[in-house]
C-alpha cells in the first residue's frame, strides 16, 4: 500500500452538524448505539459485519483474496449504495469494504475529476463512485477510514464538494439480507459521517498535490484515518454518568 501523505484538513464549508466539533446530537447518539447494539446482537450469533458479508468457507471453497463479497456486491434499491468486501493486503487488516454511490437523479450535479489531459466526464444515472473504504481487523471491527485513487476502483471520481451533499445517502436498507448489517453500516456512516468528510477533502488536496495523476499506481490510498467506536463515543461524552 502506498499513502500519498494528505494535507492539513481545510475548513470543510457545509453545514453546521458536519463540523468535527458540532456539538452532540440526538442523531449521533442514536447512531453510536444503535452501531453497537447490531454489534452485540451479530456477536450473540457467533457473527460480524465482515462474516454476514462474506459467508462461510471450508476446504473446498476457501476465501479467496481480491473475489468481491458478495458475489455481484450488496446493493440498495433506494439509496443507490453498493457495497463489496475484499482482502488482498497484508498487515493489520483482515480486508476492506469499498463503499461506492449510484449516481441516480443526481448525475447532473457530480463534478467529475479528470487528469490534465482528459475531459471532465459527464456522469449517467447508473454510474458510481467511490466514496470511503472501510478496514476491518480479524475480530469484525472497523479500525480505519481511507480513500482511494480512481486506478485502485476504476469508476468515474468525483470531487469532494458534490460528494459532500450526497453523504446522507449512505444508508442501507436492503443492501443486505440480513437487517442487522444494514442498521450496522447505516448507523457506522452516521457516526463517522463528519470524518469521511474530512478525508474526501484530503483525497482532492493530495491530488492536487501529485498533478491528478488518477492512474498512477504509486500513488495508492490519498487519504486515511484510524476509528474506534468505543473511542468516538467516549469524545461525545456518551459513557458520562
Amino acid at each position: 500500500m502506498t499513502l500519498t501523505t494528505p494535507m492539513a484538513v481545510p475548513v470543510i464549508d457545509t453545514p453546521e452538524d458536519m463540523h468535527a466539533d458540532a456539538p452532540l446530537t440526538e442523531e449521533l447518539a442514536d447512531a453510536a448505539f444503535g452501531l453497537v447494539d447490531a454489534g452485540a446482537e451479530m456477536a450473540a450469533q457467533g457473527l460480524n459485519p465482515v462474516t454476514l458479508t462474506i459467508g462461510t468457507f471450508g476446504d473446498e471453497a476457501p476465501f479467496e483474496s481480491w473475489t468481491h463479497y458478495p458475489p455481484g456486491d450488496a446493493r440498495d434499491s433506494k439509496s443507490g449504495i453498493q457495497i463489496y468486501y475484499h482482502a488482498h493486503r497484508a498487515g493489520h487488516e483482515h480486508g476492506h469494504f469499498h463503499i461506492f454511490l449510484k449516481a441516480g437523479d443526481t448525475a447532473s450535479d457530480l463534478k467529475s475529476i479528470s487528469t490534465a489531459d482528459e475531459d471532465a466526464a459527464t456522469l449517467e444515472a447508473d454510474d458510481l463512485f467511490h466514496v470511503i473504504a472501510i478496514t476491518m481487523d480479524a475480530t469484525g471491527l472497523p479500525i480505519d477510514l481511507f480513500t482511494t485513487n480512481r486506478w485502485v476502483t476504476g469508476e468515474t471520481m468525483v470531487s469532494a464538494k458534490s460528494i459532500l451533499p450526497q453523504l446522507d445517502r449512505l444508508t442501507c436498507t436492503d443492501a443486505f439480507d440480513t437487517p442487522l448489517a444494514n442498521q450496522w453500516f447505516s448507523d457506522l456512516f452516521r457516526l463517522f459521517k463528519v470524518d469521511i468528510a474530512q478525508l474526501l477533502v484530503e483525497r482532492d488536496d493530495a491530488l492536487e498535490t501529485i498533478n491528478f495523476a488518477l492512474d498512477d499506481e504509486a500513488h495508492e490510498v490519498l487519504s486515511a484515518k484510524p476509528i474506534s467506536i468505543l473511542d468516538r463515543m467516549d469524545e461525545l461524552g456518551l459513557f458520562e454518568d
